[in-house]
């Protein structure tokens, strides 16, 4: 990670300055990126027990697969909101490089709202499968037999806080589109 207690802006795999639009990584973000550092740690440990009991011992966990998983979707919706904030996510930079700086405030209003609305269909979604799960009562046909409803909840939990960062960043790009304007006008 990196050691500012900021998280920056990548650009090419590569830290720089955070854009004025972004917003810094907030209390939401920091907490989803502790969890997911927990939950790859957690995942690291498993296998490397899982290796070393089946090569010393010629025995295993028997559920390290089955955690694994539920770990690794864990991190793959839990980090959405700290990689939306830290600008890890892909953009076409040939298209930005063409557009003035107000047009650049007003490409980023518009996709940072047209990513909200998906990302609320995909919550309300991913809300009703956990309940879903919940209500009827599914467990998994592994040897745990976890209740589904558990590892599910982390994909809805992941959205939710994408959905809130994504919130931040609209108010931080309708600032800049203002500035922009006034920047513009001004001229």
């Amino acid at each position: 990670m990196l050691s500012s207690p900021q998280t920056q802006r990548l650009d090419a795999g590569h830290a720089v300055e955070a854009a004025p639009s972004q917003p810094a990584e907030g209390w939401v973000e920091r907490l989803c990126r502790w969890l997911c550092e927990l939950a790859i740690m957690s995942m690291m440990v498993m296998v490397a027990a899982e290796v070393l009991l089946r090569n010393l011992f010629g025995v295993s966990l028997q559920s390290a697969d089955e955690l694994g998983g539920y770990l690794l979707v864990a991190v793959s919706f839990l980090s959405l909101s700290t990689c939306f904030v830290s600008g890890a996510f892909h953009k076409v930079e040939f298209i930005d490089n063409r557009l003035g700086e107000r047009g650049h405030a007003l490409r980023k209003l518009i996709f940072d709202a047209i990513a909200l609305a998906f990302s609320l269909l995909l919550l309300w979604q991913l809300v009703r499968l956990v309940l879903r799960s919940f209500d009827g009562g599914d467990f998994a046909a592994t040897i745990l037999g976890t209740p589904l409803w558990i590892p599910q909840l982390t994909m809805p939990v992941g959205i939710a806080a994408l959905c809130y960062s994504l919130l931040r960043a609209i108010g931080a790009d309708i600032r800049g589109l203002s500035a922009a304007s006034r920047r513009s006008r001004g001229q």
